[in-house]
């Protein structure tokens, strides 16, 4: 297939291009300049642009959505909030939109597992948690761009599955002093979206199950984050931060 990966210009975007470029013909989206992989394609759109998005999506057959906003958004302040709140909602909506007039009928959404951070560490939640997201639009964004996610699916032959995934940080380079029951290290988000992107969800009768949310983050000592869902896919993280804790993960 050829895959369009969106904020290409971020850590996570090279990511997932390099761990799709080894399945798939990969097409790199951002509305900077960006360091492009050997063998992969790209292109520069705004995505709050539909013209632009539209002649992006054109001849794909799959999207991943990173939902990592754009570097030129203003520092702080309510401009801020205004800014993200608009390119997590009428952003996702334009690609979506550009997805199935393209005919585009696999996304995967990447939103995060912070929209669990007010829960207390003594619990584990799984797929099934209500999600307690604050109002700062960091991490209520994403969610809100998951709702946009099912609402498509319900309107249209379109699957999409979210990955909420934990905090990235790097295995090689995690401080054991700020360790994070949270952490996902980039490379193991990277290959889950290769496998959300195997199953066809698009083909499901009801519209529940063209849409479908999976966790993923380290399997570390006692988790808080179940993970297990994510084997659906194929799906262990290879980066469980031993080191730090101490173990092999749960």
């Amino acid at each position: 297939m050829e895959v369009l990966v969106t904020g290409a210009a971020s850590d996570l975007g090279q990511q997932v291009a390099a761990a799709l470029g080894h399945e798939h013909r990969v097409r790199l989206l951002d509305d900077r300049e960006y360091p492009v992989p050997f063998g992969a394609s790209a292109c520069r759109a705004d995505l709050l642009a539909a013209d632009e998005v539209w002649g992006a999506v054109r001849g794909v057959q799959a999207v991943v959505h990173t939902a990592m906003p754009p570097a030129d958004l203003p520092a702080a302040g309510l401009r801020r909030e205004q800014a993200l709140l608009e390119w997590y909602t009428r952003g996702t909506h334009v690609l979506l939109q550009a997805c199935v007039d393209a005919g585009v009928r696999r996304c995967v959404y990447l939103s995060t597992l912070e929209i669990f951070r007010s829960y207390p560490d003594d619990v584990y939640i799984s797929e099934q948690w209500r999600p307690l997201p604050p109002v700062q639009m960091e991490v209520l964004g994403p969610y809100l761009g998951e709702l946009v996610c099912r609402e498509f699916t319900a309107d249209y032959r379109l699957g999409v599955t979210v990955l909420r995934l934990g905090r990235l940080e790097y295995e090689d380079t995690a401080d054991p002093h700020e360790r994070d029951l949270m952490w996902l290290d980039p490379r193991d988000a990277a290959r889950a979206c290769a496998g959300a992107l195997r199953a066809d969800l698009s083909q499901e009768v009801h519209s529940a199950r063209r849409w479908r949310v999976l966790h993923v983050c380290a399997q570390i000592p006692n988790a808080k984050y179940l993970t297990q869902r994510a084997r659906e896919i194929g799906w262990a993280p290879a980066h469980n931060f031993a080191t730090v804790w101490g173990g092999k993960g749960a």
